[in-house]
């Protein structure tokens, strides 16, 4: 299964200066690009807990962050991109949010920029762009935050835009099933026309596949949109098509490998705590392949301690 919050959080982390560029284009003529820093923060980031008056049911679906230090126009500042993919929440979204911007502010005494991205018409819909405390006298908070509802805009308004952004959000934007083969086109020949470097290309191209996944008959409309190009458009889109396949079939590969030394691990010892489970998957393949064998022989946790052990020694 495709890891679209991956996907979401590497794309940003390539093209964060593009991204803004393509929304917030003001904004990013005042951004200082070599200033750029990605900051890690999962704890002031996490969801808190709501306390013993909140309802009973408190589950929150996951959800992506990505948070940015920059200089704009020479003063220190930070992007929050909080990418929203709950259908429901029993906090209201509004205030969630707003709580999560206090806990940053609080820790890194900035000025954010609260970014909200919708990635699914799944997604609870935003009434407000905002969370406001009134009293009968006044108005005590009015914290304001930019929402990006992806499926409510129309992927036509970005055809033009020589964006990488646009390239890989487009598929996720408001695009009617008979489109889907013709989004394809779009986003793969604006892609080849960028002129990327390998790894840049990879980002963009894995995001069009996994949210513009086409059937077989999509691909025969697809093949005859790409018929109309020019012949040299279409060879640069055809090569790039044929190494993404290629790509994800040796990934699909590696990924079964990790999944059967799981069930194999599983059955020999039990189950990984996290951290244990964390070192296995950051194995490269070939290792992987070599702890396939090897574990036949574990007995215990302690075993596959000491294999880790020896191939980090």
């Amino acid at each position: 299964m495709v890891d679209r919050d991956r996907l979401f959080r590497d794309l940003l982390k390539n093209f964060f200066l593009e991204f803004v560029d393509l929304f917030f284009p003001k904004i990013a003529v005042a951004i200082d690009p070599k200033s750029i820093r990605f900051l890690e923060d999962e704890e002031s980031l996490k969801p808190q807990e709501q306390g013993e008056h909140s309802p009973a049911s408190t589950k929150q679906e996951a959800s992506s962050n990505v948070l940015v230090q920059v200089r704009l126009r020479g003063q220190e500042s930070c992007f929050w991109v909080h990418l929203e993919n709950s259908s429901e929440t029993n906090i209201k979204l509004e205030r969630r949010i707003f709580h999560t911007f206090a806990r940053l502010d609080e820790k890194y005494n900035l000025p954010i920029y609260p970014i909200i991205l919708q990635s699914s018409d799944k997604s609870q819909r935003l009434e407000t762009n905002g969370y406001r405390v009134e009293f009968v006298d006044r108005r005590v908070l009015d914290f304001s935050f930019v929402a990006i509802q992806l499926h409510r805009l129309n992927w036509r308004d970005f055809l033009q835009r020589r964006n990488p952004v646009a390239a890989a959000l487009m598929p996720t934007m408001n695009v009617q099933t008979f489109d889907r083969p013709v989004v394809k086109a779009e986003c793969l020949r604006l892609l080849t026309n960028l002129r990327l470097d390998a790894k840049k290309v990879k980002v963009i191209s894995q995001f069009i596949e996994a949210f513009l996944h086409l059937n077989a008959a999509e691909e025969q409309v697809l093949q005859t949109e790409m018929e109309r190009m020019g012949l040299l458009e279409r060879e640069r889109i055809t090569n790039l098509l044929t190494s993404t396949t290629q790509a994800n079939q040796q990934q699909g590969a590696e990924r079964e490998a990790l999944s059967l030394v799981f069930r194999l691990l599983k059955r020999r010892i039990g189950d990984l705590n996290p951290d244990l489970e964390a070192q296995v998957r950051s194995l490269p393949v070939n290792q992987v392949e070599d702890l396939g064998e090897a574990l036949l022989d574990f007995n215990n946790e302690e075993d596959l301690k000491n294999w880790l052990r020896g191939k980090t020694a």
